[in-house]
This record gives C-alpha cells, structure tokens and sequence, in this order.
C-alpha cells in the first residue's frame, strides 16, 4: 500500500510539471537579426529558408510561447522549452536566416533548410533529420544517430565526419574528405574529382550493408507503466543505416508498429538521456510487447 501511494503521488507530480497547451493557436513573429547558428532542442515542425530576410513565425498554443527559448545571443539561437511542455499540436517554426552558418539538431524530427546560397555551411544531426537543399562552396558535415539528405545541395568541397549509426548523403564537385566510423553510412550523389580520407571505405562499406537481409515484423507495443513516457526508437535499415524517430505514450496504451528486427526502444528522460528497454526479436511477431518489466 505504501508502495502504492508514493507511485500515485510521484505520477501525480509529473503530470503537475508538464504544461499542456490550452488549444488556443496563435502564430506570433519574433526579430532574428544577425543569426548564425541554430541548435534545435524543441520538438516542432521547422523550416528554415536562406533566402528570406531575417525573422521566425511560430505556431503553437498561445500559453506555451512563454516557455520556449527564442533569446539570440551572439548570433546563436538555441531553441529549447524553457520548462516541460506537451503542445496540443505540432509546434510549427518557419525561419529567415540569410547569414545562417551552423545548426545542430538534437531531436528526433525533420528540419528542412532551403535555398542555401553561402561560402561555408556546417550541419550537425546528433538524431533527428535535416533535408537541405541550395549552393555552398564549403560543406561541413557531423553526425550521430540523425540522417543529413543533402543530395540538393550543390558544394565544391565537403568535409563529412560520422562517429555513429547515422547517414549523410552529399553532392560534391571537387572534394570529399570523410571519416566515419562504427556503423554510419555515407552515400555520394555525384562522383566528385577527388576522394579523401576513409571515403572509398566508407562507400565500399555502404555498398556491402546494402545486401545485407533485413526483416520487418508486424507487433504492437504497449506502455505498461503509470506515466506517460517518451521514447526513442533506433532500427537498422537495409542501405546500413537507421531509422530513428522520438514518440510519447499515455500509461496503458498500447499502439501497432512494423519494424526491423533489431530495433531497440529507449526512454528519454527530461534531460534527454537514454535508457535501453526491450530490443525486438523475430519472435515478438504478431504480439504486445511490454516496455517494462
């Protein structure tokens, strides 16, 4: 019974501290001006356009704007939620940032940057998805667990560094340096004149992952606690890649998926650390998978 009480009131405080939207959408405009660098620590729907003059129109409920970060300091903005948020729907960001150099993104969503026409670029998917298109003259590459598709991206030299299970896909006239390692995966959409550091191992790599057999199974998972959670799902791919996406679960539901054999499920706390839960088997086709033990 004790054990009982401290659950009730432990899940009680937890839905306390999240601040729901209240369905009341607004779109509201904030000042951008000299911005560089963005890092993306928000879950929302962004887009952010090279040739627009500067500015960012947001899209969420009107009682969460207080809680999102929208401060520039020194041409950095980080945009982050300021206490713990649940938006009744999707946070939509659209962003002009003619001067933009960096982002890094540290979500599991898509964030799309367009008409890119500078000297120099750096992109960084720690997880999440960043899908790019324009002209640079210098491309500079990391990722983690996330996917760079910067096929539409037309740069003369490319420097690509991968240090996890993620993928880049780049478009390069003359040079490509690369450096990936563990599993990651580096596509080329052209043949560039000249193929530096690991880059023919790395290709010689991808190549070979993209015979190997992967099998997807149908199952259903359930969230068998007495929160509500986020998770993070990681599942190997045929090309040698991954996919990975972020999800919230209510206490007790239970929804279908179709993936990989392999994928491993985690929960993210507030912080944005990981912790392993189940890794699907062949086995658990057609069952519920519990999340807990």
């Amino acid at each position: 019974m004790k054990k009982l009480l401290i659950l009730l009131v432990f899940t009680s405080s937890t839905l306390i501290g999240q601040i729901k939207g209240n369905k009341n959408i607004e779109t509201r405009t904030f000042d951008v001006a000299n911005l560089k660098e963005l890092k993306v620590n928000l879950y929302a729907k962004i887009t952010v356009d090279q040739s627009l003059k500067n500015g960012m129109q947001i899209t969420a409920d009107s009682n969460l704007f207080e809680k999102i970060d929208t401060e520039i300091v020194d041409g950095k903005l980080n945009l982050n939620q300021l206490e713990w948020i649940q938006p009744s729907k999707n946070i939509i960001i659209k962003i002009g940032a003619p001067l933009l150099q960096r982002i890094e993104t540290g979500t599991h969503e898509t964030l799309f940057l367009n008409n890119v026409h500078s000297e120099y670029l750096n992109l960084m998917a720690l997880v999440g998805k960043i899908v790019v298109n324009g002209k640079v003259n210098q491309l500079n590459i990391g990722v983690e667990l996330g996917e760079i598709q910067a096929s539409k991206l037309i740069a003369e030299n490319a420097k690509v560094n991968i240090w996890g299970r993620g993928k880049a896909t780049v478009f390069a006239n003359n040079e490509i340096y690369s450096i990936v390692k563990n599993d990651g995966t580096l596509v080329l959409a052209n043949t560039p004149k000249s193929l530096k550091g690991d880059t023919k191992k790395a290709l010689a790599k991808t190549k070979k992952y993209r015979n190997k057999k992967v099998t997807w199974i149908p199952f259903k998972i359930k969230n068998n606690s007495w929160n509500r959670n986020n998770f993070v799902v990681v599942g190997p791919k045929k090309d040698g890649s991954s996919f990975s996406y972020g999800f919230p679960m209510m206490p007790g539901t239970t929804r279908k998926e179709n993936w990989s054999v392999g994928t491993k499920v985690y929960k993210v706390n507030r912080l944005g650390l990981r912790k392993l839960l189940v890794e699907i088997k062949e086995d658990d086709k057609d069952k519920t998978v519990k999340l807990f033990e």
